[in-house]
């Protein structure tokens, strides 16, 4: 739905901070005990800096990709293919799979590089392997996490920018 940039910029800002939250926990959590990929300090159980630096990182790309304004629009259309908006949570479950896959994809890819190879110094097919073995958890946090919140969230950023949303027929 067409949006001012100053909503798409809010409504991507918090909506990315809970993104980012949600893939980091995961992907740290995945990382630490299912994989073994990663090792806390003795005595410790997660690891905090690279929390942080991921967070970080991660929300600025997912916020950068948040302000593609073709993305949403894309996303209307292809659910519009399937459903429509008068269908309600099945239409709103249909627009957020494009935009749910470009978000999971590129971030599940760059976090995992950025935590493998920049962080780790792994060579760089082991971003390869730590992509595969966490998109599907990925994308499915991440779409619970924007199904839930992407609503409440824009309607949120219209108030605060004084950007009414536009009529669907």
């Amino acid at each position: 739905m067409p949006m001012k940039t100053s909503t798409r910029f809010v409504k991507a800002a918090i909506l990315d901070i809970c993104t980012a939250l949600v893939l980091c926990t995961l992907c740290e959590w995945l990382a630490i005990y299912v994989f073994h990929t990663a090792t806390p300090a003795p005595g410790e159980g997660w690891i905090w800096p690279m929390f942080w630096i991921n967070f970080v990182f991660a929300w600025c790309v997912a916020t950068i990709i948040g302000m593609v304004p073709s993305l949403p629009e894309k996303s209307v259309r292809w659910a519009m293919k399937r459903s429509n908006p008068s269908e309600g949570a099945k239409f709103g479950a249909l627009v957020n799979v494009p935009i749910n896959t470009v978000y999971a994809l590129i971030l599940c890819y760059l976090v995992g590089a950025l935590d493998a190879c920049v962080l780790g110094g792994a060579p760089f097919i082991a971003s390869i392997f730590g992509f595969l073995q966490n998109i599907i958890p990925v994308w499915v946090a991440c779409y619970i996490v924007t199904f839930f919140l992407q609503g409440p969230i824009e309607n949120f950023a219209r108030k605060v920018c004084n950007d009414p949303a536009p009529q669907m027929h």
